[in-house]
């Protein structure tokens, strides 16, 4: 066996680099959860870890997986690997590098496509059963090329109660040819008997020095897309320190594209946040129209992040995520009623919790703006 022969790999992040050392591609177990905050790099380093487990290059000669250079290694680049099977709803696959990296064969479901009652259709965010149970039956079938075969899910808590059951019975009797690598934003979201038979390992976010100095070094030239430090600080801390969200938000600013869906949510937070700092006076009915194609979950966390400010501002003084907003937002703190502000607080992360249902995101952003423009009133 080959015992911490695992250098770095040129794919992983820096902050990443701590966590990688510590995998023995030659021991790995049967599944594996990694998990940790959204925008910090998790899909590409479990792409990274697929690419690895299904390299067939030799660990002594060449001293690190995946090598980039052998058969395998390219049909993984350009997403035709037969061994690897992937299960990403369609509301995340553009995180994926290439758009049909799936593993395994398109076919149709007849599961019905979800709606929200006068909203347009929308990306589906859960996994659907039938693409779990065409995953597990593929793997009882030997592996194409006679070794790993590596199933990745991405994001865990996109299955729905029945597809959660159907994996859980493959991880209960796992097939030894099998990896599953599994990856969550959420990890109280994840079934518990899901999390008890998987080794959970938690994937850092950067420092804020670390985390600004790579999303400078990653946006190309500053002066040609005409970004500001100020953006790029302020966006990075808005994100929580995400280094990959702030990056993709900030370019798609750039985009003029109202279907591009992080274009949209751009535009939909920046509507959000003008109206929250206008506290009583906030247009709550003209706010969640305008708002409610984007994603939910990302108007949620805006929601969520603004009213830790706003609490922040009140207990200490200090805010933690929209600071270029700090002159409203220490004026809001003096005016909020901190008993209603907690009964916000509290139905928001009720909210979070079944962002991806389809529920209509107009009627719930109304409900919650409301409940928004009485913390300040009487």
């Amino acid at each position: 066996m080959i015992e911490n022969l695992n250098p770095v790999s040129r794919a992983i992040y820096p902050w990443q680099k701590a966590v990688w050392e510590q995998f023995d591609l030659e021991r790995l177990p049967q599944a594996i959860l990694l998990h940790g905050q959204a925008g910090i790099g998790k899909l590409d380093f479990a792409l990274e870890l697929a690419q690895a487990v299904l390299c067939e290059a030799d660990l002594f000669s060449t001293g690190t997986k995946p090598c980039k250079e052998c058969q395998a290694c390219r049909w993984f680049e350009t997403a035709n690997h037969p061994d690897l099977i992937s299960l990403v709803p369609p509301l995340y696959r553009h995180k994926l590098p290439h758009a049909e990296l799936e593993g395994m064969p398109k076919q149709e479901v007849d599961e019905p496509e979800e709606k929200e009652e006068g909203d347009a259709k929308k990306e589906s965010s859960f996994i659907k059963v039938e693409q779990v149970r065409l995953a597990i039956d593929s793997m009882n079938v030997g592996a194409h090329r006679g070794g790993k075969r590596v199933v990745l899910i991405y994001p865990l808590e996109g299955l729905r109660t029945e597809a959660a059951n159907t994996l859980l019975k493959s991880l209960e009797e796992p097939n030894e040819q099998t990896v599953f690598i599994l990856l969550s934003d959420h990890l109280d979201r994840v079934l518990p008997t899901i999390r008890s038979r998987c080794q959970l390992i938690a994937l850092p976010k950067p420092t804020r020095e670390d985390g600004l100095q790579w999303l400078q070094t990653h946006l190309g030239s500053l002066a040609e897309q005409k970004i500001s430090l100020e953006e790029i600080e302020a966006t990075f801390d808005e994100q929580g320190g995400a280094p990959l969200a702030a990056r993709e938000i900030i370019l798609s600013r750039r985009l003029d594209d109202d279907k591009d869906s992080m274009a949209l949510a751009s535009s939909a937070t920046r509507i959000l946040l003008e109206a929250m700092s206008k506290g009583k006076e906030i247009p709550w009915i003209d706010c969640a129209e305008k708002i409610h194609k984007a994603p939910f979950g990302v108007l949620l966390a805006c929601m969520q992040r603004w009213l830790f400010d706003i609490q922040s501002a009140y207990q200490i003084g200090e805010l933690r995520y929209y600071r270029r907003h700090e002159k409203h937002l220490q004026a809001l703190a003096r005016q909020a009623n901190q008993a209603r502000l907690l009964k916000l607080w509290k139905s928001v992360l009720l909210a979070r919790r079944h962002e991806n249902h389809p529920l209509s995101t107009r009627v719930q952003m109304e409900s919650l703006l409301l409940q928004y423009q009485q913390l300040f009133g009487d």
